[in-house]
């Protein structure tokens, strides 16, 4: 590569990695070029993009960002999977390839410019996906309104039935 398509490539690397909200560094050594092809065909599915690059050129890119913590992680063969809103996805895409593939290994992830190394990517992929999150988070903040108009109903509900029986007792007088 010349220095000229060098520095064009690190600028992309650099606007694609700015616009990752997650980023999983893997060791793809000894995963044939079939395999990989599913790999990327799955990412891309999920709204995410794997990629391989020298690690010189990814430490350029990463250079003075929030990202350059992954540097240590920057040795052997290593490719870069960049997930968009939903990192938990890409991790268990990740994972699951990673268990089929046993010479497959993550080094290390940023999920909300927090790392996470190894088994915790594989921890991270443990999680209910964003929409059960997001669903879980409602139930839990409708559950007490939900609560208040029970009760207040059958406060009501109470208060009437209550004015019911005083009718009821009325009727039973008067007809006596």
């Amino acid at each position: 590569m010349l220095r000229k398509e060098k520095s064009h490539y690190i600028e992309d690397l650099k606007k694609k990695l700015a616009a990752a909200d997650s980023i999983i560094l893997t060791d793809f050594t000894g995963v044939n070029v079939k395999d990989i092809s599913e790999l990327r065909r799955q990412f891309r599915q999920a709204s995410s993009e794997y990629l391989v690059a020298k690690n010189t050129l990814i430490k350029r890119a990463v250079a003075d960002t929030p990202l350059e913590v992954i540097g240590p992680y920057l040795a052997g063969p290593t490719s870069l999977v960049l997930a968009g809103d939903d990192g938990v996805k890409a991790a268990k895409i990740i994972v699951k390839f990673a268990e089929e593939h046993q010479s497959f290994a993550v080094k290390a992830g940023v999920l909300s410019q927090k790392l996470f190394v190894g088994d915790q990517v594989k921890k991270i992929a443990s999680l209910p996906s964003k929409e059960v999150l997001v669903s879980k988070l409602l139930g839990c903040l409708n559950s007490p309104v939900t609560s208040l108009v029970f009760v207040l109903n059958d406060t009501i509900a109470r208060a009437v039935r209550v004015l019911d029986k005083v009718r009821q007792a009325k009727q039973v007088q008067e007809n006596s």
